[in-house]
Parts: C-alpha cells; sequence; structure tokens
C-alpha cells in the first residue's frame, strides 16, 4: 500500500514548509530511511530560521540552519516582540528583538532584551518617546571564550546598556555606557523564568489594603497576544516569590500575599540574583519602576505578557475612506505629572467603539484600566474638515484606582499619528501613534 514515505524528497520537503519544527521532528521518527537525510538537510530548517530574519548561516560562524534553530531559535524565539507587566499600578514594558553583537561576538545575531524607561517630564503637553535598556543577552558562546565543546551552546548575559549616561548605576568603577550585572559570570545573576497560567492574583493587606484597586492582567484583553506563546522552558506552578522588603524607613503595617482571581496566561519573569550571593551592580527600579506605592510593592516579581503590536499605517482623517481600524495598535499620551504613558487602542467593530487600554499607568489610574472611549455613532462638528471628533468618556479617579468615574470628553482624530482628548476641565491629553524605534543602542 503506497505511504508518504513514498513521495519523491522534494515533496516531501514541500509538506515540511506547511508543518511546525516538532512536528517534523516527530514525522522523522518514525521513518529510519528518511531521517538522517531530512535531519541534516539545512533547507529543511532554513524555512524555521527564515521568519526570524535568519537566511545567512555566515553570520552565524557557519552553524547550520539546524543548530541556529534548535539551540537558539526553537527555544527562545517566542520571546521576541514586546511583553507588558503586571506590576501593580505603574506596569512596564520589554522588548526582545535580534540584533549583532559587535562587542563580543563579532556582529554574530543575538537576542537582546530592552527595557522601556519613560520620561517623567512634566508641563510639557507632549508625550515622549521612551529610553531603551538593554538589560539581557541571549546568544551563542562568545568567540574568545568558546571551546569545541561550548562553541554551540546558547548562553544568557545580563547587563545594562543605554544611549543615556549609566554612571548612577555604577559600583564597581565600570565606566557607562556598558555595566556589566554578572561578573562575566562569576557572580550571582538574575534568571529569566517561565510562569505557567495561574488564577493568583497579588493582594496587598494591611491598613490601607482597602484603598488601592489594581485591574488584573487577563488573557481576554485585547492587547494580549494569544498567539506568540512562551519561550520553550520549563513552566512553573508556584507564581513568583515575594522578596522581602529589608530597606523600608519608616513603619507601615501592610503585606503583600498571593489570593484567588481570574485565570491568567502563560507569562514570563525575571528573578534577582539569590540573596546572600555577591553580585557586583545593584539595579534600582529596572522592572518596577517608581510611583506613590512603590515602597508597598518594591518586593513584587512581576508577570510579562506578551503584547500585541499591530503594525499599520494610519488613515487620513480627512478623507472619505478612514477606516477606524486603522487606529488599533499603541499610542504614548501625556498624563501631565505622571509623564508620558503607552496605551493600545481597540477597535470594537461590533460595539462601534474604540477604546484606549493602559499598559503602564499611575497611581490614579493604573495599567490595565481603560483610559477613554469613543463611540464612532456620535460624530460631533468640528470647526476642521481635516478632523474627525467624536463623544466619549474619559476615566477619573482618585489615589489608588479609589472612586473611578468617567466623564464626558471630545475625543478628537487629528492627524494621522495624532489623537487629542479634551476633558471638561479645559486641559488636553495628546498622544501619539509609537512607531519602531531605529538607530538605538544595539541596531546595525
Amino acid at each position: 500500500m503506497p505511504s508518504v514515505f513514498d513521495l519523491p524528497y522534494d515533496v516531501l520537503r514541500e509538506i515540511f514548509t506547511r508543518l511546525s519544527a516538532v512536528d517534523v521532528l516527530n514525522f522523522l521518527r518514525i521513518s529510519r530511511k528518511l531521517y538522517y537525510h531530512l535531519i541534516d538537510d539545512d533547507s529543511t530548517w532554513y524555512i524555521f530560521c527564515a521568519p526570524y530574519g535568519i537566511t545567512d548561516t555566515s553570520l552565524f560562524r557557519k552553524r547550520s540552519f539546524r543548530i541556529i534553530y534548535g539551540r537558539l531559535l526553537h527555544r527562545y524565539g517566542a520571546l521576541l516582540g514586546l511583553w507588558c507587566s503586571d506590576y501593580p499600578f505603574k506596569g512596564n514594558i520589554v522588548e526582545f528583538r535580534i540584533v549583532p553583537d559587535k562587542w563580543l561576538r563579532r556582529g554574530e545575531p543575538i537576542i537582546v532584551g530592552d527595557v522601556w524607561e519613560f520620561s517623567s517630564r512634566a508641563g510639557t503637553h507632549r508625550p515622549y518617546y521612551p529610553v531603551y535598556l538593554e538589560f539581557m543577552q541571549i546568544g551563542f558562546t562568545p568567540w574568545k571564550k568558546s571551546t569545541p565543546q561550548t562553541v554551540n551552546d546558547v548562553q544568557i548575559s545580563w547587563h545594562v546598556r543605554s544611549e543615556r549616561d549609566l554612571g548612577f548605576l555604577v559600583h564597581n568603577g565600570i565606566p557607562p555606557p556598558w555595566v556589566r550585572m554578572d561578573g562575566d559570570g562569576r557572580l550571582a545573576t538574575p534568571s529569566l523564568h517561565v510562569m505557567a497560567p495561574t488564577s493568583l492574583t497579588l493582594e496587598l493587606g494591611g491598613w490601607y489594603a482597602d484603598q488601592v484597586v489594581v485591574p488584573e492582567m487577563l488573557a481576554s484583553a485585547p492587547w494580549y497576544d494569544a498567539n506568540r506563546g512562551v519561550p520553550r522552558l520549563p513552566q512553573e506552578e508556584d507564581p513568583p516569590p515575594i522578596v522581602e522588603n529589608t530597606d523600608r524607613w519608616y513603619f507601615r503595617p501592610t503585606t503583600l500575599q498571593y489570593v484567588a482571581g481570574l485565570q491568567k496566561p502563560a507569562a514570563i519573569a525575571f528573578f534577582p540574583p539569590p540573596n546572600g550571593q555577591q553580585s557586583d551592580v545593584r539595579i534600582p527600579d529596572l522592572h518596577n519602576p517608581p510611583h506613590y506605592f512603590s515602597s508597598d510593592y518594591k518586593a513584587v516579581i512581576p508577570r510579562y505578557y506578551a503584547l500585541r503590536q499591530p503594525t499599520q499605517e494610519g488613515d487620513d482623517p480627512a478623507s472619505p475612506q478612514w477606516r477606524p481600524e486603522s487606529i488599533e495598535g499603541l499610542w504614548l499620551g501625556d498624563y501631565g505629572v505622571h509623564g508620558t504613558e503607552c496605551l493600545f487602542l481597540e477597535y470594537a467593530a461590533d460595539e462601534s467603539a474604540i477604546r484606549a487600554w493602559k499598559i503602564t499607568g499611575d497611581s490614579h489610574v493604573p495599567r490595565g484600566a481603560c483610559s477613554w472611549d469613543l463611540d464612532l455613532r456620535q460624530l460631533v462638528s468640528d470647526s476642521s474638515p481635516s478632523r474627525r471628533s467624536y463623544e466619549g468618556r474619559g476615566t477619573l479617579a482618585q489615589r489608588g484606582f479609589r472612586m473611578s468615574e468617567q466623564r464626558p470628553v471630545r475625543i478628537t482624530i487629528a492627524k494621522r499619528d495624532l489623537i487629542v482628548v479634551s476633558w471638561e476641565q479645559s486641559y488636553n491629553t495628546n498622544y501619539i501613534r509609537y512607531r519602531q524605534q531605529r538607530g538605538r543602542v544595539g541596531d546595525s
């Protein structure tokens, strides 16, 4: 009886382009006749490297596509893109991308992780792009340190590199803009973990615990990227540990604990170096940006969830062909004394609505909350024919997200990449569309 194994070799290779790498391996395991031919055929693995932009093995010291995918991309490829954290109130964003390493690997591509650090400049009435702090690298063993036994090993290194002055981080005499966190592998380091789905949520207890409300991060959120998955590392069932806060200079009897909440998806987390072990550089507020309640949440190890980043050109609001879906994506907004915050704008077609969800937030309206929404059926007259204005609702709250309420606002789509929200207190909030920044540290 004819079987799939009787198909021509080229036909089988074409079939593999429709399968995942795991499916290809499972298929090959059942046929010793085909296993060695296809497992060593680099074209089999080229198709899995190409979506990551890896099409030339010469950049990797002529490692095969099988090694590049199997050792690096298969395990860590899901990291690539944006991740947003559940750090209470403020939130945080990290981004992973592939860039050439000119420091240790002579231009060999590696995966780097950047923290987005937003400006707290107030009074300028305009949002600012973040500063990107590179804090980790994932790549093959550096050239000078590799041996025949370790040349194809993948390493994670920890450091801080930025376009701005990092002198305030230095405790060991190493000058900016490059500060090693791991002592070149000799000292205690942070660690990357994959956290399993959970219904546990963090709760603040103590004398004013009932005065704070923090939204949960759910898989049903429109900003969540359900298709990306998480790195192929063991998933840990226990939540990130709560690190004891020993340097509080005043007495305020509050506690942190995990309690039952709503179901949340798998996530990644960055654990600090183990207590009691030597580490040469401290990185204050790298993943826990400061805010009014920082002292109570300093011990938190946040979970990071995959963040969608739709890439599209905005439509001209003056055009009759303007599409509301062209608004969807990441935007940066000016929030006065709180500085620049990042939002995900959702187009809900079934409700004829656009909603602005906070990816990063503040002590009044935190991350995970809806900052404002508009009804596309409530178009209002505007003095300029080049804009579109709608009636909407904006969220205001007292510190701690208490007594939140929605107030009438006018939301004006002023340009392709500019939105202005006018509040009843006669002040405006400007939002600009986030576009991928090039030319930052690490780029070629």
